[in-house]
């Protein structure tokens, strides 16, 4: 297997801390059926994938109201994450935009904050998570 450049190693990843406080603790554990994602990156993911679909980026504000949760050395672990990303860079950027892992870094985030708003507003409560994410989503993703 070929390996793959990470242009995003030395970036930080975010989540508000609003979200972070209140729904990563119940979205996110290790063989937990009802916490829908193993690991905070694939939360961190499908938030941005939703954030993309709804085609919304929401400013994260100042790093005092942000939660540091991993660098960008985890995308190395599925590199597929890179080439999405240097292709959302190109989408929105142009070219330029494979020049600036920061600023691919932050438009990210910002879509991932969306995202985390809805997935956050969609779980809010539920006792089954992994349920609630699985019944609800696809419909709010068809009127998105």
């Amino acid at each position: 297997m070929a390996t793959v450049l990470n242009p995003y190693a030395n970036q930080d990843l975010f989540w508000p801390s609003e979200f972070h406080q209140n729904h990563v603790k119940a979205l996110q554990g290790r063989g937990d059926v009802r916490k829908p994602f193993q690991r905070q990156i694939d939360l961190w993911w499908c938030a941005l994938c939703l954030g993309v679909k709804i085609g919304q980026r929401t400013r994260l504000g100042p790093k005092a109201k942000l939660v540091k949760f991993n660098d960008g050395g985890i995308l190395s672990s599925d590199p597929w994450r890179i080439t999405h990303l240097e292709l959302l860079a190109l989408a929105e950027f142009g070219e330029e935009g494979l020049d600036n892992p920061s600023g691919t870094i932050q438009m990210a985030s910002e879509y991932a904050a969306t995202g985390a708003r809805v997935i956050g507003e969609t779980c809010m409560g539920a006792a089954e998570p992994t349920l609630t994410l699985l019944t609800q989503l696809p419909d709010y993703l068809e009127t998105a």
